[in-house]
Parts: structure tokens; sequence; C-alpha cells
């Protein structure tokens, strides 16, 4: 076992040594019990979700690489589901909370089993939304004894509950006539083809907030016209002309406002609501914006791109390097790479910061794309990449 686990690993290291510049990928592994980074065994924040009033379980992780559920049940054999806890994204970043960014992706991959003699009936779900919906992926599953891979779809979910999966999980059905099991889960994969454009903020006209789609004043807050001196939203508004966009007024004479946007769903009074997203999967950042001189000045305005990510560490685009802005009421796109940027798989915010510039400016911010560039869009590349990793796939269900 030990053996087939280095192949696997090896191989995950080939595909990215031949496609991390071209094309990362998001697809992913969640959860593995394999106590990276800890120094003692460690359920990573699984929880026993619900179930019968008669129905208990322990969860350890007393061997290395899997989960143990095991039921002790009064009802031996009652219905009871386990999931991750509902402020734990995966397992590779402890320190974000908020909710799991499946967007784009087509399936959760679960290897899982038990000691029983006979197949058991198990739903797999997610809850998911800032309302925590429960959403069945999918009809229940035949579980057999021993561990094998189980695929359920994502294609149920809408797109504001794939962005924000509170909580992941399965649904033991009843098997009183087998009695408590020991169920055995090796680990959770997300899978299918990703993105390779993302349009996270459009701001158009029918979006969340009125369009204000989570937006926030994040600093230099005194630049915003109408801002309280909070990290909120006064001072913004939506402007619908054209496609839509978000709008407000920075005060010259001072550094520009830091603007900041979750994963495109409603902010709801708190960033909690709307984070965390997973940018793994792009090269670029193109934000689409104008900036106007109500006096009828020109001239250009700096700004940077940024982002605050694994409980809002920041990190700047380029190492800070500014674009500038042609102060003409037109619409530029300014792009940045994302290169030698770490943890883009659980962004709390993304964000744009105005240098200081001497006058009043109008700003219009219509979109927010992320991107994965020509050549590393072509066909073959994607292909290249989705075969290397189904093969670490057939690797791991080998084992």
């Amino acid at each position: 076992m030990k053996s087939l686990r280095l192949l696997s690993t090896s191989l995950a290291l080939v595909c990215l040594m031949h496609g991390a510049q071209m094309f990362a990928q998001s697809p992913s592994v969640l959860y593995t019990w394999d106590d990276s980074g800890n120094v003692a065994p460690d359920i990573e924040a699984w929880i026993r979700g619900f179930g019968a009033a008669d129905t208990s379980a322990t969860l350890d992780n007393n061997v290395l690489g899997r989960l143990a559920i095991t039921e002790t049940s009064v009802a031996a054999g009652g219905s009871q589901a386990f999931s991750d806890g509902f402020n734990r994204v995966r397992e590779s970043s402890t320190a974000a909370s908020g909710g799991l960014d499946l967007t784009g992706l087509d399936f959760l991959e679960f290897d899982v089993g038990h000691n029983g003699a006979g197949n058991v009936n198990v739903q797999f779900y997610v809850q998911a939304s800032t309302g925590s919906t429960f959403v069945a992926l999918g009809p229940d599953l035949a579980v057999s004894p021993g561990v094998n891979t189980y695929q359920v779809p994502l294609s149920g979910l809408t797109p504001a509950q794939a962005v924000y999966v509170r909580t992941m999980g399965m649904n033991i059905r009843d098997h009183a006539a087998q009695g408590n099991l020991v169920w055995s889960l090796d680990e959770v994969r997300s899978g299918g083809t990703p993105l390779l454009v993302r349009d996270l903020i459009t701001h158009d006209t029918g979006t969340p907030e009125g369009g204000l789609q989570g937006a926030i004043v994040n600093f230099d807050n005194a630049a915003v016209l109408g801002n309280d001196g909070g990290q909120n939203q006064t001072g913004l508004s939506h402007n619908p002309a054209g496609s839509g966009s978000l709008q407000w007024t920075d005060l010259g004479g001072q550094n520009g406002a830091a603007v900041s946007w979750g994963n495109g769903t409603a902010w709801n009074g708190n960033t909690f609501n709307n984070r965390t997203t997973d940018l793994s999967n792009y090269n670029q950042v193109i934000v689409r914006i104008s900036a106007t001189d109500p006096s009828g000045g020109g001239g250009e305005l700096g700004l940077g791109a940024f982002f605050q990510k694994n409980n809002f560490q920041f990190q700047s685009a380029e190492g800070g390097a500014g674009r500038n802005l042609p102060i003409d009421g037109q619409f530029h796109d300014l792009t940045w790479s994302l290169d030698g940027l770490t943890n883009m798989n659980v962004v709390d915010l993304t964000g744009l910061n105005l240098f200081s510039h001497s006058q009043d400016l109008v700003i219009n911010v219509d979109l927010i794309r992320f991107v994965v560039p020509e050549p590393a869009s072509s066909t073959l590349v994607v292909a290249a990449l989705i075969g290397c990793f189904s093969m670490v796939g057939r690797v791991r269900r080998k084992m």
C-alpha cells in the first residue's frame, strides 16, 4: 500500500511539473486524514451530523490515511449522517473558514466502505449556500464491504450553492440486519474539467444586493465619498448604465480606496457569507474599470490588485506592481499575472487598491474575470492533464 501511495504521489508531481505553469488544477483532494502537518491523529473536524437519538458513533484517525467511524448505536445499525465541520473548508487549509467553492466542477468522489457482510445504502449530500440548504448528490448508492470509490454528481447544485458548500457528507441508511458497523473513509476528492474563464464579478443588473454583488470598502475608507469609516458598503452604489457596474467617488489628495469582493454572492453584512473562492485554476485576473474626472481633467490613475487568502493573509499580485488607468471615462481592461501567489484555493477577498491621486474621480468597475490564457487553454494541454490526474485516481483506487 505504501509503495502505491508513493507512486500515486509521484504521478501527481509529474503531472504538476508538466502542467502547473500552464494549467493549475482546481479539481483536488479535499480530505486524506494523513496527518500532514499535525503531531497527533486528527479527524480533520469531521462530525456526526445528524441521526436519531438512539444512534451514535465515535470517529478516529488512529490509522493514518483513514477516518474510522465506529457505530455505537443502541438501536444497532440505525441511520445517521457524518460530514466535515461547518467551519472547515478543506483539510489543507486549517486557517480558512467559510464555504468550499466547487464552481465549474462535476463531481465528488468518496473512497469509503465498511466491515459488514453486505451492501448498505448511503445518501451522499452537501449543505450549501448561506442557508446551509441540504442537497442530495444523486440517488442513494449501495456501498459494499471493503473500501471502494463512489462518484456523485454536483449537477443538482445551483451556482450559489456550488460556490459556497458549508459541509459535505454521507447519510448512512438503516442497516439493522447487519448491526453496528465500522466505516472507513480514506479520501474525498472533487473532480471534473475546470473552467478556463470565470467571471467572478459582473455587477450586472439582477446580480446580488441590487448589483453591489458583495463589494465592500476594505481599507483607506476615507477616500470613498459617503463611507462611514467601516468595512462595509456605504459609499458604494450600482450604476445600471450599460451592462451595470459598481460606482463610487474616490476623493483626491490622499491614498485611493481599496475595494474588495468575495465569491460573487451577497456580502449580507459580513464577509463570512461570501468566502472562500477557489481561484487556483487561473493564471491571470482581468479588471474592466473606468475613471472619470467630473471637472474634465485627464491624466492617469495607478492601481494594484491584491488578495486576502487563508484567513486574510494579504498578498499583492505581481508584488504590488501597478497599472495605469487613463482618466478618460472609458472602460479599460487591466491585467495582472497570478504567478507566485499561494493559497489561491482559499481566497477570502479579491481586491483593487487605488493609488493616491490629486483630483476627485468617479470610479466604475464593470468586470473581474479570471482566465487561463493561451496557449494554456489549448485542448491538448487540458486533455493531457485530465489524463494525468485520471491516472492518479486509478492508482489510488488500487490501494
